[in-house]
């Protein structure tokens, strides 16, 4: 008999819904890139119609600014988005199945990595920052990153003999946004591989709460043969 109750106890049906979409840029209509790592972005899921108090499960943005959230109820639910942008509405999302939710925002910055150049040992890029109206906080920093890995960012880098050669950096906190903006900041990440593909992005931060670092797109550039 106690085996039997405890069946009947244990049978529920397992959570085999689930959210996914893209975090979009409200102004641009492209797909916002992310960090994913180490100060990366994040969705947290609220179930709002379970009678207990709703926990939060939190789930990493995609480096292609993409989301899934798997194993959850069908039910209503609130999402909080936290990352490189701002977003005005309060999410509350009925969740049927496998739902698709896009979610429009204003990335703190809108960042672009060009390819001027590549050698068998090095890759130089020219990174530009643009900033949307409805954002005025200060610039602080314009990047690039290199890796042989396709979730490289401003922490996560080709980094050999600890030279960090796959990082290059520029302080721009005391120079004015403006002028931020129409710079071109060109690097030549050098000390690379022969005949290599590197992942390499251009990345920009502004001062905000939770460190956050905007991104170009990916570029996937192969190292000269040696």
């Amino acid at each position: 008999m106690l085996m039997i109750n405890a069946c009947k106890k244990d049978n529920y049906k397992s959570p085999d819904a689930g959210i996914y979409g893209n975090i979009i840029d409200a102004e641009t209509g492209k797909v916002v890139p992310q960090q994913t790592n180490i100060n990366g972005g994040y969705m947290e899921v609220f179930q709002t119609d379970y009678s207990l108090t709703p926990t939060a499960n939190r789930t990493a943005l995609r480096v292609d600014g993409s989301f899934t959230r798997d194993f959850i109820f069908n039910g209503q639910y609130k999402i909080v988005l936290t990352g490189p942008f701002l977003y005005k509405d309060t999410l509350n999302v009925k969740v049927s199945g496998k739902t698709k939710l896009d979610v429009k925002v204003i990335p703190y910055l809108t960042v672009s990595c060009e390819l001027l150049s590549k050698t068998s040992t090095s890759v130089s890029v020219r990174v530009k920052v643009t900033q949307s109206a409805q954002n005025t906080q200060k610039i602080a920093r314009v990047a690039t990153v290199a890796g042989t890995f396709n979730t490289v960012d401003i922490n996560y880098y080709d980094n050999q003999s600890q030279s960090g050669n796959g990082r290059a950096i520029t302080n721009v906190q005391s120079v004015a946004n403006s002028n931020v903006v129409v710079t071109n900041y060109d690097y030549t990440l050098s000390g690379l591989k022969p005949g290599t593909l590197y992942y390499v992005r251009g990345c920009s931060r502004t001062i905000n709460d939770g460190n956050y670092y905007n991104y170009s797109p990916m570029l996937e550039v192969t190292t000269n043969p040696q």
